[in-house]
């Protein structure tokens, strides 16, 4: 099942706006999954960048993973059984399990905002108020988290790369999102050496998407298990 309005049905729960915008695009598959894909398919992809190809410590999850996810997650016999009064519909993960999640039913929200939720302990962590904020915090701690071999975006011209990764990304950010993203990403140089710290990201996010549940984390697990 691939088809977002079937998992919608199944789940109960509704994708933002933005998401199922870039989903019908084609814009947040990172291609076929092969065993060395950072020879194979990633090559294939730096050309028009597609969503957060660059960021640090996220993999999207195919169209044909997002139900299984959501099910893995919700399951009866999961080790860390979800609270029941939660609603999360994962999108993405970490390199170590970990989940990205739309907090679907979080209480005085217009859109879901994007939680992370560890997969090896009781702690969901609030990330962005909604899925385009989510978008701009992750493009912003790509280069403060710059480590070559390991980054993405040190394949290849740095400059080129983000470049492209802001042009391709321009349409699902605000004005002021795209514009502090493209001061930052013309600091190239402090980039490469890595004069860019986290506290620097940090600052930047708070004050660009910045609102009172902004890293607040909270307990997922039902209380009985």
């Amino acid at each position: 099942m691939s088809a977002l309005p079937d998992i919608e049905q199944a789940t109960g729960q509704v994708f933002p706006p933005l998401f199922k915008q870039l989903h019908a695009a084609g814009r947040l598959s990172w291609g076929s999954p092969h065993p060395q894909w950072s020879e194979a398919v990633f090559p294939s992809l730096q050309a028009e960048p597609p969503v957060l190809l660059y960021a640090q410590d996220y993999e999207p999850l195919e169209s044909d993973e997002l139900l299984e996810a959501w099910q893995d997650l919700t399951a009866e016999d999961h080790y860390n059984p979800l609270r029941a009064d939660l609603q999360l519909l994962p999108f993405a993960r970490t390199g170590a399990g970990d989940s990205y999640c739309f907090w679907s039913n979080a209480p005085g929200v217009a859109e879901p905002p994007v939680v992370l939720v560890w997969h090896d302990d009781d702690r969901a962590d609030v990330l962005a108020a909604n899925y385009q904020d989510f978008l701009f915090r992750k493009m912003v701690e790509a280069v403060a988290e710059y480590e070559p071999p390991y980054s993405l975006l040190s394949h290849g011209d740095l400059a080129g790369n983000l470049q492209r990764w802001l042009q391709t990304h321009q349409s699902v950010l605000r004005s002021d999102q795209h514009a502090a993203l493209q001061h930052l990403f013309a600091r190239t140089g402090d980039i490469a050496e890595g004069a860019i710290s986290d506290d620097d990201a940090q600052a930047i996010v708070a004050e660009v998407i910045g609102f009172d549940q902004l890293d607040a984390s909270f307990a997922y697990v039902r209380e009985d298990a």
